[in-house]
């Protein structure tokens, strides 16, 4: 019996020994030729991703500079067309969240002109993407789209105040200072602003639109602290031959009209009119302003 406890024992701590010596330690193991191996392998493939990685940056940025050049050729040949066009209308867009709505079309002269010289005096912007934009203006975006007398459409977003892109040349972005003063103007806003009267509202006005003219918020805020100083008229009048001058508050009109004997009518948005009359000398700053 104890002859077989000895043998015992000593398989056991055979069996020990024979575990200790077949388990390599950490040092072992970096130490060996296949671990060698592998860490050439894998800084080989490191090395080779790195440059894969430097062929498609340069690749990246070639095809960038090619859009860009392309890009800008492409608003050359857009300014000439444009240059030698008639514009018979131009259609506005607001777009809330990536869907077109409130959309506005005119055909008045004056700003179809504005437009125009938007794309012929547009210039490229370095150092911002398309992608800053939309994720910079998503909620306020106007779309523009000038449409000549041979029905040829030249389309264009507005992001902000003066940022563009034009649908045909969608990897640059361009700007013209206050292109967005259009869309501002005429195209309702998504919440509607309550004003304590018409005159307020017309000093909001970003655009004021005649069949000859186009005026801008300074003039409107000038027009409208003169307008003021007005002593209401008692009465109504006919002022369907006076001339007319249209202010635009976010796709409201409040219209003014000059008689020539320094009488003057408001009518607002409901076609409610107010009639007023002004000294000589504030008659004439009016029709300075808005000649």
């Amino acid at each position: 019996m104890r002859k077989r406890m000895m043998t015992l024992s000593l398989l056991i701590c055979v069996s020990f020994a024979l575990s200790a010596c077949g388990k390599a330690s950490k040092q072992e193991i970096i130490e060996s030729e296949y671990y060698q191996k592998l860490q050439d392998q894998n800084e080989k493939l490191t090395q080779d991703l790195k440059k894969s990685r430097a062929r498609e940056d340069s690749l990246d940025k070639k095809i960038k500079e090619i859009h860009e050049y392309t890009g800008d050729q492409k608003l050359a040949s857009y300014k000439k067309e444009v240059e030698g066009s008639t514009i018979s209308k131009t259609d506005f867009v607001r777009i809330q969240k990536g869907k077109q709505f409130k959309s506005f079309a005119v055909t008045n002269e004056p700003v179809c002109s504005y437009v125009k010289n938007i794309v012929k005096n547009a210039y490229r912007i370095i150092g911002l993407t398309v992608t800053d934009l939309r994720e910079n203006y998503s909620g306020s975006i106007y779309s523009y789209a000038l449409i000549d007398e041979d029905n040829t459409t030249y389309e264009f977003k507005v992001y902000g105040n003066s940022y563009i892109v034009f649908d045909s040349i969608p990897e640059n972005v361009y700007c013209f200072d206050n292109a967005s003063v259009i869309g501002d103007g005429l195209i309702d806003a998504e919440n509607e602003k309550i004003y304590a009267s018409s005159i307020d509202r017309m000093k909001d006005a970003a655009l004021i639109v005649t069949d000859q003219t186009l005026k801008f918020n300074d003039t409107a805020i000038k027009t409208a602290n003169l307008l003021e100083k007005a002593t209401k008229l008692k009465g109504k009048h006919d002022a369907s031959k006076w001339t007319e001058y249209r202010f635009y508050t976010q796709g409201m009109v409040t219209t003014l009209s000059l008689s020539d004997s320094k009488e003057l009518c408001i009518t607002d948005k409901s076609g409610s009119q107010d009639f007023y009359t002004v000294s000589d000398k504030t008659f004439s700053k009016i029709k300075k302003l808005l000649k």
